[in-house]
């Protein structure tokens, strides 16, 4: 039997859960009109998972980090461990979601890269921003991406391609995101 990393219980009650739920109850409404219609609503996929990834972001919000600025433990350990309860979290929200949409509708596919390529960049952005900003810079991040990538479907050439990115070559981009989140800024 291993014992519980005495951090666990104390960090995943300091989360703040509210807005993965809240994402996570209108990605169930999806699920209940497209069990309904019979159908899947594809366009929405982006959507969905850009809101997804914001709402893991946003539960990085360390309301605590004032007090706990004299602890021995670290902003970034404190962020970390965080990222370690939310991204499981949300990833097991998206495959849920995932799996009843390929019930409905079986050409849906598994379109993961996405939401994880945002996921990560939200982090990063969180980890490299101002404090006094850095979650709201985070949770704008796939948000503002998404929006980015559906207004660029216009577009022709090289300004088509940076919107989409994080849809066309997520590996790359959660590549990317993920040495960034690593380098992080020393705090």
């Amino acid at each position: 039997m291993t014992a519980t990393p005495a951090w666990l219980v104390p960090t995943a009650r300091a989360v703040p859960w509210q807005p993965l739920a809240g994402v996570a109850a209108c990605l169930l409404g999806v699920v209940l009109v497209a069990a309904v219609r019979g159908s899947w609503p594809v366009g929405v996929l982006d959507v969905a998972a850009a809101g997804l990834a914001a709402a893991v972001v946003a539960g990085l919000r360390d309301v605590a980090a004032d007090l706990l600025a004299a602890v021995p433990t670290s902003a970034s350990r404190r962020r970390a461990r965080r990222q370690l309860l939310l991204v499981p979290a949300g990833l097991g929200t998206w495959l849920a979601y995932l799996a009843v949409g390929n019930l409905v509708s079986p050409d849906l596919g598994w379109p993961v890269g996405p939401v994880v390529a945002l996921v990560a960049t939200g982090c990063a952005v969180a980890a490299w921003a101002p404090d006094r900003l850095a979650v709201e810079a985070g949770v704008a991040t796939p948000l503002l991406w998404m929006a980015l990538a559906r207004v660029s479907t216009e577009l022709d050439g090289p300004l088509r391609a940076l919107p989409a990115a994080y849809q066309d070559h997520p590996w790359i981009v959660t590549a990317a995101a993920v040495a960034a989140l690593l380098m992080g800024r020393n705090r």
